[in-house]
Protein backbone atom coordinates (compact mmCIF):
# COMPACT_ATOMS: atom_id res chain seq x y z
CA UNK A 1 0.00 0.00 0.00
CA UNK A 2 1.41 3.38 -0.69
CA UNK A 3 2.39 5.33 2.23
CA UNK A 4 0.04 7.87 1.56
CA UNK A 5 -2.75 6.02 1.38
CA UNK A 6 -1.72 4.13 5.30
CA UNK A 7 -0.96 7.95 6.55
CA UNK A 8 -4.71 8.75 5.29
CA UNK A 9 -6.12 6.00 6.45
CA UNK A 10 -4.62 6.52 10.43
CA UNK A 11 -5.81 9.52 9.60
CA UNK A 12 -9.33 9.00 9.01
CA UNK A 13 -9.92 6.77 11.61
CA UNK A 14 -11.16 8.37 14.93
CA UNK A 15 -11.27 4.81 16.64
CA UNK A 16 -7.88 4.15 15.59
CA UNK A 17 -6.40 7.94 16.89
CA UNK A 18 -8.78 7.27 20.57
CA UNK A 19 -7.25 4.11 21.36
CA UNK A 20 -3.44 5.60 20.37
CA UNK A 21 -4.05 8.23 23.00
CA UNK A 22 -5.49 6.15 25.69
CA UNK A 23 -2.34 3.97 25.73
CA UNK A 24 0.22 6.43 25.27
CA UNK A 25 -1.80 7.93 28.23
CA UNK A 26 -1.57 4.73 30.56
CA UNK A 27 2.28 4.33 29.68
CA UNK A 28 2.61 8.04 30.64
CA UNK A 29 0.57 7.19 33.91
CA UNK A 30 2.01 3.72 34.57
CA UNK A 31 5.65 5.68 34.62
CA UNK A 32 4.34 8.43 36.97
CA UNK A 33 2.46 5.92 39.17
CA UNK A 34 6.15 3.63 39.60
CA UNK A 35 8.17 7.11 39.91
CA UNK A 36 5.67 7.91 42.47
CA UNK A 37 5.88 4.68 44.45
CA UNK A 38 9.57 5.09 44.33
CA UNK A 39 9.89 7.99 45.40
CA UNK A 40 7.47 7.20 48.40
CA UNK A 41 9.86 4.16 48.75
CA UNK A 42 13.00 6.32 48.79
CA UNK A 43 11.13 8.81 51.04
CA UNK A 44 10.12 6.11 53.77
CA UNK A 45 13.53 4.62 53.46
CA UNK A 46 14.92 8.04 54.28
CA UNK A 47 12.59 8.56 57.12
CA UNK A 48 13.52 5.44 58.70
CA UNK A 49 16.84 5.69 58.16
CA UNK A 50 16.83 9.29 60.36
CA UNK A 51 14.72 7.65 63.12
CA UNK A 52 17.40 4.83 63.96
CA UNK A 53 20.39 7.26 64.17
CA UNK A 54 18.34 8.72 67.28
CA UNK A 55 19.92 6.68 70.30
CA UNK A 56 16.89 5.10 72.63
CA UNK A 57 17.02 6.54 76.39
CA UNK A 58 14.67 5.10 79.31
CA UNK A 59 12.71 8.18 79.22
CA UNK A 60 9.59 6.92 78.63
CA UNK A 61 9.63 4.28 80.90
CA UNK A 62 10.67 6.57 83.57
CA UNK A 63 7.51 9.02 82.80
CA UNK A 64 5.72 5.36 83.20
CA UNK A 65 6.98 5.74 86.90
CA UNK A 66 6.02 9.55 87.46
CA UNK A 67 2.69 11.02 89.00
CA UNK A 68 2.88 14.41 87.36
CA UNK A 69 -0.73 15.04 88.81
CA UNK A 70 1.09 15.91 91.97
CA UNK A 71 3.40 18.56 90.15
CA UNK A 72 0.12 20.81 90.03
CA UNK A 73 0.67 22.81 93.42
CA UNK A 74 -2.57 25.40 93.03
CA UNK A 75 -5.03 25.35 90.23
CA UNK A 76 -7.94 27.72 90.40
CA UNK A 77 -10.59 26.91 87.51
CA UNK A 78 -12.96 29.75 88.09
CA UNK A 79 -9.69 32.51 87.52
CA UNK A 80 -7.70 30.26 85.08
CA UNK A 81 -7.54 30.79 81.68
CA UNK A 82 -8.02 26.65 81.01
CA UNK A 83 -6.91 24.71 78.42
CA UNK A 84 -3.91 22.45 78.57
CA UNK A 85 0.23 22.72 78.15
CA UNK A 86 2.63 21.19 75.55
CA UNK A 87 5.85 20.38 77.69
CA UNK A 88 8.89 18.32 76.90
CA UNK A 89 9.05 15.88 80.11
CA UNK A 90 13.04 16.20 81.32
CA UNK A 91 13.34 18.69 78.56
CA UNK A 92 13.54 15.88 76.07
CA UNK A 93 9.91 14.03 75.56
CA UNK A 94 7.15 15.94 73.84
CA UNK A 95 3.70 15.82 76.02
CA UNK A 96 -0.10 17.41 76.56
CA UNK A 97 -0.95 17.39 80.36
CA UNK A 98 -3.88 19.48 81.46
CA UNK A 99 -4.70 21.64 84.40
CA UNK A 100 -4.76 19.50 86.71
CA UNK A 101 -1.29 17.79 85.64
CA UNK A 102 -2.57 14.76 83.82
CA UNK A 103 -1.43 13.13 80.42
CA UNK A 104 -3.81 13.69 77.65
CA UNK A 105 -1.51 12.58 75.14
CA UNK A 106 2.62 11.90 74.49
CA UNK A 107 4.67 11.73 71.55
CA UNK A 108 6.98 8.53 73.61
CA UNK A 109 9.34 8.05 70.68
CA UNK A 110 10.19 11.69 69.98
CA UNK A 111 13.13 13.68 71.38
CA UNK A 112 13.09 17.35 71.43
CA UNK A 113 15.91 20.38 72.30
CA UNK A 114 14.60 23.27 73.02
CA UNK A 115 11.09 23.88 71.41
CA UNK A 116 8.03 21.59 70.32
CA UNK A 117 5.31 23.51 68.49
CA UNK A 118 1.80 21.14 67.93
CA UNK A 119 -0.05 22.96 64.46
CA UNK A 120 -3.58 23.55 64.25
CA UNK A 121 -3.51 19.93 62.28
CA UNK A 122 -1.98 17.98 65.26
CA UNK A 123 1.33 17.60 63.46
CA UNK A 124 4.28 17.66 66.00
CA UNK A 125 7.39 20.13 65.35
CA UNK A 126 10.42 19.62 66.67
CA UNK A 127 14.01 20.69 67.10
CA UNK A 128 15.80 17.17 67.05
CA UNK A 129 18.68 15.97 69.70
CA UNK A 130 20.02 15.32 66.77
CA UNK A 131 19.67 18.64 64.98
CA UNK A 132 17.56 18.18 62.54
CA UNK A 133 14.41 20.13 62.32
CA UNK A 134 11.93 17.51 62.49
CA UNK A 135 7.99 16.72 61.96
CA UNK A 136 5.86 14.17 63.28
CA UNK A 137 2.12 13.40 63.32
CA UNK A 138 -0.47 12.81 66.10
CA UNK A 139 0.44 9.18 66.43
CA UNK A 140 4.54 10.16 66.49
CA UNK A 141 5.17 8.99 62.74
CA UNK A 142 7.92 10.77 61.36
CA UNK A 143 6.01 12.80 58.27
CA UNK A 144 9.22 15.24 57.14
CA UNK A 145 12.71 17.08 58.10
CA UNK A 146 14.96 19.25 57.18
CA UNK A 147 18.82 19.19 57.50
CA UNK A 148 20.32 22.31 57.72
CA UNK A 149 22.18 22.89 54.52
CA UNK A 150 26.23 23.51 57.23
CA UNK A 151 25.53 20.42 59.06
CA UNK A 152 28.32 21.97 61.89
CA UNK A 153 25.65 24.62 62.37
CA UNK A 154 23.36 24.53 65.29
CA UNK A 155 19.51 24.77 65.59
CA UNK A 156 18.83 26.02 68.44
CA UNK A 157 16.05 27.93 70.83
CA UNK A 158 12.78 28.49 69.00
CA UNK A 159 11.04 27.32 65.15
CA UNK A 160 7.80 28.41 64.34
CA UNK A 161 5.73 27.49 61.55
CA UNK A 162 4.11 30.79 59.68
CA UNK A 163 1.50 31.58 57.85
CA UNK A 164 2.28 30.48 54.56
CA UNK A 165 2.67 26.99 56.54
CA UNK A 166 6.42 26.65 56.02
CA UNK A 167 8.77 26.74 59.17
CA UNK A 168 11.62 29.58 60.35
CA UNK A 169 14.51 28.04 61.81
CA UNK A 170 16.75 29.86 64.33
CA UNK A 171 20.60 28.39 63.92
CA UNK A 172 23.82 29.61 65.13
CA UNK A 173 26.57 29.59 62.69
CA UNK A 174 28.96 27.52 64.00
CA UNK A 175 32.33 30.00 63.04
CA UNK A 176 31.16 33.20 65.01
CA UNK A 177 28.51 31.91 66.65
CA UNK A 178 26.34 34.88 65.04
CA UNK A 179 22.98 34.07 64.34
CA UNK A 180 20.55 33.44 61.08
CA UNK A 181 17.19 32.90 60.19
CA UNK A 182 16.24 30.15 57.44
CA UNK A 183 12.52 29.86 56.00
CA UNK A 184 12.22 26.13 54.87
CA UNK A 185 9.70 24.83 52.07
CA UNK A 186 8.00 21.41 52.38
CA UNK A 187 10.19 20.23 50.06
CA UNK A 188 13.01 21.29 52.12
CA UNK A 189 14.23 24.20 50.19
CA UNK A 190 15.52 27.41 51.42
CA UNK A 191 13.73 29.95 50.48
CA UNK A 192 14.62 32.86 52.67
CA UNK A 193 17.63 33.73 54.99
CA UNK A 194 18.48 36.64 57.06
CA UNK A 195 21.69 36.98 59.13
CA UNK A 196 22.80 38.80 62.06
CA UNK A 197 26.03 39.39 61.08
CA UNK A 198 24.78 41.18 57.71
CA UNK A 199 23.23 43.79 60.16
CA UNK A 200 25.50 44.31 62.73
CA UNK A 201 25.69 48.23 62.06
CA UNK A 202 22.43 48.48 62.99
CA UNK A 203 22.54 47.56 67.05
CA UNK A 204 24.32 50.25 68.94
CA UNK A 205 25.16 46.85 71.71
CA UNK A 206 26.96 44.98 69.05
CA UNK A 207 29.80 43.61 70.21
CA UNK A 208 32.51 41.45 67.79
CA UNK A 209 34.41 40.61 71.07
CA UNK A 210 31.35 39.19 72.72
CA UNK A 211 31.17 34.98 72.63
CA UNK A 212 27.98 34.72 70.45
CA UNK A 213 27.27 38.64 69.79
CA UNK A 214 23.17 37.96 69.64
CA UNK A 215 22.06 34.90 71.22
CA UNK A 216 18.74 35.27 69.53
CA UNK A 217 16.47 33.27 71.76
CA UNK A 218 12.65 33.59 70.02
CA UNK A 219 10.94 34.24 66.80
CA UNK A 220 7.78 35.64 66.29
CA UNK A 221 5.55 36.31 63.65
CA UNK A 222 3.47 39.51 63.92
CA UNK A 223 -0.21 39.05 63.48
CA UNK A 224 -2.41 41.60 62.28
CA UNK A 225 -2.51 44.47 64.20
CA UNK A 226 -4.04 48.01 65.25
CA UNK A 227 -0.16 50.10 64.66
CA UNK A 228 -0.42 48.27 60.78
CA UNK A 229 -4.05 49.24 60.23
CA UNK A 230 -3.34 52.41 61.48
CA UNK A 231 -0.62 52.52 58.98
CA UNK A 232 2.59 52.00 60.67
CA UNK A 233 4.65 50.10 57.99
CA UNK A 234 7.14 48.51 60.36
CA UNK A 235 4.52 46.50 62.26
CA UNK A 236 3.53 44.60 58.83
CA UNK A 237 1.94 40.90 59.83
CA UNK A 238 4.14 38.72 58.93
CA UNK A 239 7.56 40.70 59.88
CA UNK A 240 9.52 38.83 62.38
CA UNK A 241 10.11 39.75 66.04
CA UNK A 242 13.23 38.87 67.25
CA UNK A 243 14.55 38.92 70.80
CA UNK A 244 18.59 38.52 71.17
CA UNK A 245 19.68 38.25 74.45
CA UNK A 246 23.17 39.45 74.20
CA UNK A 247 22.24 42.25 72.54
CA UNK A 248 19.71 43.24 75.67
CA UNK A 249 17.21 44.02 72.31
CA UNK A 250 14.09 42.71 70.68
CA UNK A 251 13.87 44.27 66.98
CA UNK A 252 11.96 43.69 64.07
CA UNK A 253 12.83 42.46 60.31
CA UNK A 254 11.06 44.00 57.67
CA UNK A 255 10.34 40.45 55.59
CA UNK A 256 10.23 42.21 52.20
CA UNK A 257 13.62 44.43 52.81
CA UNK A 258 15.19 42.31 55.17
CA UNK A 259 16.27 45.62 57.35
CA UNK A 260 15.67 46.05 60.72
CA UNK A 261 12.81 48.38 60.98
CA UNK A 262 12.40 48.69 64.55
CA UNK A 263 13.77 47.56 68.26
CA UNK A 264 13.48 48.11 71.86
CA UNK A 265 16.67 47.93 74.36
CA UNK A 266 15.98 50.49 77.22
CA UNK A 267 15.03 48.37 80.27
CA UNK A 268 15.68 44.92 79.03
CA UNK A 269 18.08 42.46 81.01
CA UNK A 270 18.88 39.22 79.03
CA UNK A 271 14.88 38.78 77.81
CA UNK A 272 13.60 35.94 76.16
CA UNK A 273 10.62 35.05 74.22
CA UNK A 274 9.17 38.58 72.48
CA UNK A 275 5.37 38.35 71.05
CA UNK A 276 3.00 40.48 69.79
CA UNK A 277 -0.37 40.01 71.96
CA UNK A 278 -2.88 39.06 69.29
CA UNK A 279 -6.41 41.20 68.17
CA UNK A 280 -9.60 39.91 70.40
CA UNK A 281 -6.98 39.99 73.62
CA UNK A 282 -6.40 42.30 76.69
CA UNK A 283 -3.20 44.20 75.48
CA UNK A 284 -3.84 43.41 71.56
CA UNK A 285 -0.78 45.11 70.11
CA UNK A 286 1.68 45.49 73.09
CA UNK A 287 5.34 43.34 72.95
CA UNK A 288 5.07 41.17 75.61
CA UNK A 289 8.22 39.25 76.85
CA UNK A 290 9.97 37.67 79.89
CA UNK A 291 12.63 40.05 81.59
CA UNK A 292 15.26 37.90 83.43
CA UNK A 293 17.06 40.89 84.95
CA UNK A 294 20.03 38.88 84.53
CA UNK A 295 22.37 41.96 85.46
CA UNK A 296 20.29 42.75 88.70
CA UNK A 297 18.43 45.09 86.86
CA UNK A 298 15.48 44.99 88.98
CA UNK A 299 17.29 43.91 92.20
CA UNK A 300 19.14 41.16 93.77
CA UNK A 301 18.04 38.20 91.24
CA UNK A 302 14.70 39.35 90.38
CA UNK A 303 12.78 38.84 87.33
CA UNK A 304 10.08 41.00 85.16
CA UNK A 305 7.51 39.71 83.00
CA UNK A 306 6.79 43.21 80.91
CA UNK A 307 4.47 44.34 78.24
CA UNK A 308 5.51 47.41 76.18
CA UNK A 309 3.56 49.87 73.50
CA UNK A 310 6.08 49.07 70.58
CA UNK A 311 5.16 52.60 69.35
CA UNK A 312 6.39 55.10 72.18
CA UNK A 313 8.55 51.90 73.94
CA UNK A 314 6.30 52.94 77.28
CA UNK A 315 5.90 49.85 80.03
CA UNK A 316 2.44 49.21 80.34
CA UNK A 317 2.07 46.32 82.61
CA UNK A 318 4.56 44.17 84.63
CA UNK A 319 4.58 41.24 86.66
CA UNK A 320 7.09 41.03 89.94
CA UNK A 321 7.62 39.19 92.89
CA UNK A 322 10.66 38.82 95.52
CA UNK A 323 10.43 35.07 94.73
CA UNK A 324 10.68 35.20 91.15
CA UNK A 325 13.80 34.38 89.15
CA UNK A 326 14.87 33.10 86.10
CA UNK A 327 18.61 34.12 84.95
CA UNK A 328 18.55 32.65 81.81
CA UNK A 329 16.04 30.88 79.32
CA UNK A 330 12.36 31.19 80.44
CA UNK A 331 9.12 32.59 78.39
CA UNK A 332 5.58 34.23 78.85
CA UNK A 333 3.02 34.45 76.13
CA UNK A 334 -0.33 36.01 76.66
CA UNK A 335 -3.63 33.38 76.64
CA UNK A 336 -7.01 33.89 75.71
CA UNK A 337 -8.45 36.44 77.83
CA UNK A 338 -6.77 37.77 80.61
CA UNK A 339 -4.15 35.70 82.01
CA UNK A 340 -0.49 35.31 81.28
CA UNK A 341 1.20 32.13 81.37
CA UNK A 342 4.92 32.09 82.40
CA UNK A 343 7.33 29.57 82.49
CA UNK A 344 10.34 29.78 85.32
CA UNK A 345 12.77 27.76 83.21
CA UNK A 346 15.69 28.30 85.71
CA UNK A 347 13.27 29.08 89.26
CA UNK A 348 11.93 25.62 88.26
CA UNK A 349 7.97 26.17 87.77
CA UNK A 350 5.77 27.46 85.30
CA UNK A 351 2.16 29.47 86.09
CA UNK A 352 -0.55 31.39 84.92
CA UNK A 353 -1.26 35.03 86.72
CA UNK A 354 -3.46 37.69 86.11
CA UNK A 355 -3.44 41.54 85.55
CA UNK A 356 -3.53 41.76 89.06
CA UNK A 357 -0.88 39.67 90.00
CA UNK A 358 -2.53 36.35 91.36
CA UNK A 359 -1.62 33.30 90.59
CA UNK A 360 -4.07 31.21 89.40
CA UNK A 361 -2.15 27.99 88.11
CA UNK A 362 1.57 26.58 88.94
CA UNK A 363 2.94 23.48 88.00
CA UNK A 364 6.62 22.65 89.66
CA UNK A 365 7.97 19.71 87.96
CA UNK A 366 10.77 18.03 89.08
CA UNK A 367 12.88 19.06 87.19
CA UNK A 368 13.73 22.62 85.43
CA UNK A 369 10.87 23.18 82.41
CA UNK A 370 11.41 25.32 79.83
CA UNK A 371 9.51 26.51 76.95
CA UNK A 372 5.68 25.66 78.00
CA UNK A 373 3.24 26.70 75.93
CA UNK A 374 -0.53 26.27 76.74
CA UNK A 375 -3.22 25.66 74.15
CA UNK A 376 -7.04 25.36 73.54
CA UNK A 377 -8.36 22.32 74.12
CA UNK A 378 -10.02 22.70 70.42
CA UNK A 379 -6.32 23.60 69.26
CA UNK A 380 -6.47 20.91 66.76
CA UNK A 381 -9.19 17.92 65.67
CA UNK A 382 -7.30 15.14 67.29
CA UNK A 383 -7.07 16.73 70.94
CA UNK A 384 -10.73 18.43 70.59
CA UNK A 385 -11.77 14.49 70.55
CA UNK A 386 -10.44 13.25 73.11
CA UNK A 387 -12.49 13.40 76.70
CA UNK A 388 -12.57 16.64 77.87
CA UNK A 389 -10.79 16.65 81.20
CA UNK A 390 -12.62 17.62 84.66
CA UNK A 391 -10.87 20.43 85.87
CA UNK A 392 -10.54 19.88 90.01
CA UNK A 393 -9.48 22.81 92.23
CA UNK A 394 -6.14 22.62 93.95
CA UNK A 395 -5.27 24.57 96.92
CA UNK A 396 -1.63 24.56 98.21
CA UNK A 397 -1.30 21.71 101.06
CA UNK A 398 0.41 23.42 104.13
CA UNK A 399 2.44 26.06 104.60
CA UNK A 400 0.67 28.23 101.86
CA UNK A 401 3.32 31.07 101.47
CA UNK A 402 4.86 31.64 97.87
CA UNK A 403 7.32 28.59 96.11
CA UNK A 404 10.59 30.06 95.88
CA UNK A 405 12.10 30.25 91.99
CA UNK A 406 15.35 27.15 92.64
CA UNK A 407 17.52 29.96 91.83
CA UNK A 408 17.15 31.78 94.61
CA UNK A 409 18.59 28.92 96.63
CA UNK A 410 21.68 28.72 94.35
CA UNK A 411 25.20 30.25 94.94
CA UNK A 412 26.43 30.94 91.33
CA UNK A 413 24.05 31.16 87.98
CA UNK A 414 24.61 29.56 85.01
CA UNK A 415 27.80 31.35 83.13
CA UNK A 416 29.11 32.32 87.00
CA UNK A 417 30.38 28.77 87.40
CA UNK A 418 32.76 26.25 85.35
CA UNK A 419 32.18 22.59 84.13
CA UNK A 420 35.59 20.59 84.31
CA UNK A 421 36.16 17.11 85.09
CA UNK A 422 36.41 16.14 88.22
CA UNK A 423 37.01 12.60 89.66
CA UNK A 424 35.64 11.35 86.12
CA UNK A 425 32.46 13.40 86.33
CA UNK A 426 31.90 16.90 84.64
CA UNK A 427 31.23 19.14 87.47
CA UNK A 428 29.63 22.69 88.09
CA UNK A 429 32.88 24.47 89.91
CA UNK A 430 33.12 27.86 91.47
CA UNK A 431 34.94 30.28 89.87
CA UNK A 432 37.90 31.33 92.60
CA UNK A 433 38.50 29.90 95.81
CA UNK A 434 36.14 32.06 97.61
CA UNK A 435 33.44 33.97 98.10
CA UNK A 436 30.14 34.85 99.45
CA UNK A 437 26.57 35.07 97.78
CA UNK A 438 23.15 36.09 99.48
CA UNK A 439 20.77 32.96 99.57
CA UNK A 440 16.88 32.27 100.20
CA UNK A 441 16.16 29.78 102.73
CA UNK A 442 13.14 28.04 102.59
CA UNK A 443 11.42 25.94 105.21
CA UNK A 444 13.65 23.16 106.54
CA UNK A 445 16.54 24.34 105.05
CA UNK A 446 19.51 22.47 104.14
CA UNK A 447 22.86 23.23 102.19
CA UNK A 448 23.90 20.68 99.88
CA UNK A 449 28.15 21.23 99.41
CA UNK A 450 30.54 19.59 97.34
CA UNK A 451 34.15 19.97 97.75
CA UNK A 452 37.82 18.19 97.16
CA UNK A 453 41.12 17.71 95.27
CA UNK A 454 41.57 16.74 91.53
CA UNK A 455 43.08 13.80 92.48
CA UNK A 456 44.29 12.76 88.53
CA UNK A 457 45.98 15.71 88.24
CA UNK A 458 48.10 15.80 91.50
CA UNK A 459 50.29 12.65 90.24
CA UNK A 460 51.14 11.87 93.33
CA UNK A 461 52.68 15.28 94.83
CA UNK A 462 51.85 16.17 98.22
CA UNK A 463 49.26 18.95 99.04
CA UNK A 464 46.92 20.07 102.12
CA UNK A 465 43.93 21.75 101.46
CA UNK A 466 41.15 23.11 104.00
CA UNK A 467 37.71 23.90 103.06
CA UNK A 468 35.54 26.39 105.50
CA UNK A 469 32.06 27.45 104.92
CA UNK A 470 30.11 30.01 107.13
CA UNK A 471 26.77 30.94 106.95
CA UNK A 472 24.50 33.94 108.75
CA UNK A 473 21.19 34.58 108.73
CA UNK A 474 20.18 38.33 108.26
CA UNK A 475 22.68 40.53 110.50
CA UNK A 476 22.81 37.58 112.51
CA UNK A 477 26.11 35.87 114.14
CA UNK A 478 28.11 34.07 111.86
CA UNK A 479 28.78 30.45 112.36
CA UNK A 480 30.74 27.94 110.76
CA UNK A 481 28.90 25.29 109.41
CA UNK A 482 31.69 23.22 107.34
CA UNK A 483 35.32 23.24 108.55
CA UNK A 484 37.48 20.15 106.64
CA UNK A 485 41.38 20.12 106.00
CA UNK A 486 41.93 16.87 103.28
CA UNK A 487 45.58 15.82 101.90
CA UNK A 488 46.33 13.79 98.45
CA UNK A 489 45.87 10.63 100.84
CA UNK A 490 42.75 11.49 101.95
CA UNK A 491 39.53 9.33 100.59
CA UNK A 492 37.60 9.91 98.58
CA UNK A 493 39.27 12.85 96.82
CA UNK A 494 35.92 14.39 96.16
CA UNK A 495 33.00 14.80 98.89
CA UNK A 496 29.94 16.36 98.95
CA UNK A 497 26.52 16.00 101.95
CA UNK A 498 23.56 17.85 102.96
CA UNK A 499 24.44 20.18 105.92
CA UNK A 500 21.51 20.98 108.01
CA UNK A 501 21.04 24.51 108.42
CA UNK A 502 18.92 25.13 111.47
CA UNK A 503 17.69 28.05 110.26
CA UNK A 504 13.68 29.87 109.93
CA UNK A 505 12.42 29.94 106.28
CA UNK A 506 11.46 32.53 104.00
CA UNK A 507 14.29 34.57 105.22
CA UNK A 508 18.18 35.98 103.34
CA UNK A 509 21.16 34.53 104.62
CA UNK A 510 24.57 35.05 103.41
CA UNK A 511 27.04 32.02 102.45
CA UNK A 512 30.91 32.01 102.32
CA UNK A 513 33.33 29.47 101.20
CA UNK A 514 36.51 29.67 101.14
CA UNK A 515 39.69 27.26 100.06
CA UNK A 516 43.03 27.21 101.24
CA UNK A 517 45.70 24.99 99.70
CA UNK A 518 49.56 24.72 99.95
CA UNK A 519 51.57 22.25 98.20
CA UNK A 520 54.15 20.20 95.77
CA UNK A 521 53.35 22.44 92.98
CA UNK A 522 53.06 25.96 91.62
CA UNK A 523 49.80 26.60 92.23
CA UNK A 524 47.84 24.48 94.32
CA UNK A 525 44.54 26.08 94.36
CA UNK A 526 44.45 25.21 91.13
CA UNK A 527 43.98 21.47 92.52
CA UNK A 528 41.37 21.95 94.99
CA UNK A 529 37.50 23.76 94.43
CA UNK A 530 34.47 24.13 95.40
CA UNK A 531 31.10 22.40 93.29
CA UNK A 532 28.35 25.12 93.44
CA UNK A 533 26.22 24.93 96.78
CA UNK A 534 22.81 25.34 97.15
CA UNK A 535 20.32 25.19 99.24
CA UNK A 536 17.46 23.17 99.43
CA UNK A 537 14.36 21.62 101.54
CA UNK A 538 12.69 18.64 101.98
CA UNK A 539 10.07 19.37 99.95
CA UNK A 540 11.96 20.97 97.65
CA UNK A 541 14.66 18.60 96.91
CA UNK A 542 13.62 16.26 94.08
CA UNK A 543 12.86 19.75 92.29
CA UNK A 544 16.60 20.99 92.82
CA UNK A 545 17.77 17.74 91.11
CA UNK A 546 21.39 17.43 93.00
CA UNK A 547 22.53 15.23 89.54
CA UNK A 548 21.63 18.00 87.71
CA UNK A 549 22.85 21.17 89.81
CA UNK A 550 25.69 19.33 91.34
CA UNK A 551 27.30 16.90 88.40
CA UNK A 552 26.53 18.25 85.31
CA UNK A 553 25.00 16.84 82.25
CA UNK A 554 25.98 13.46 80.91
CA UNK A 555 23.88 13.48 78.07
CA UNK A 556 25.71 12.95 74.42
CA UNK A 557 27.61 15.95 72.81
CA UNK A 558 24.88 17.51 70.69
CA UNK A 559 22.86 17.33 73.71
CA UNK A 560 25.41 19.00 75.41
CA UNK A 561 25.49 21.69 71.94
CA UNK A 562 22.18 22.75 72.63
CA UNK A 563 22.02 22.89 76.26
CA UNK A 564 25.47 25.53 75.85
CA UNK A 565 23.38 27.70 73.35
CA UNK A 566 19.90 27.42 75.68
CA UNK A 567 22.32 28.73 78.60
CA UNK A 568 21.71 25.98 80.54
CA UNK A 569 24.90 24.81 81.30
CA UNK A 570 28.13 27.43 80.83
Amino acid sequence: MPADRVGAGVRGSPLRRVAVFLALGVAVTAVLLLERERGERRREGELASVEAEVAPDELARQLDGEEPETWVRQFDPEASAGGCSLVLYERRLPMLIDMNGRILHRWPQVRAVGRARLDRAGRLAVIGTDNLIKEYDWDGRLRWFFRLPKPEDLPHHDLIQLASGRYLVLVQDAGDLSDYLLEVDRRGRVVWEWRSGEHAAAFPSWSDRTRSPTHVNSIHELPPNRWFAAGDERFRPGNILVSARNLNTVFIIDRRSGEVVWQLSDGLDFQHEASMVREGDLGAGLVLLFNNGRNDLFGYRRSRVQAFDPQTGALVWEYSSPHFYSSVAGTAHKLPGRNVAVTSSHGGRVFEVTPEGRIVWEWTPPYLPMRVERLPLDHCPQLAALPPPQDVEVRVAGDTRPFIDLELYAFALPEDYVLREVERVERRLLRGSAGCRDLFLPPGAQLWAEWGLDAQRLAGRRISARFRATFRVGDGEERTILDETMTEASQPPWRGRFVPLDAPGYRWATLCVRAEAEGEMEKPLELVAWGNPFVTSPAQRKALAVGEWAAGTRDRELRERQLRALGYVN
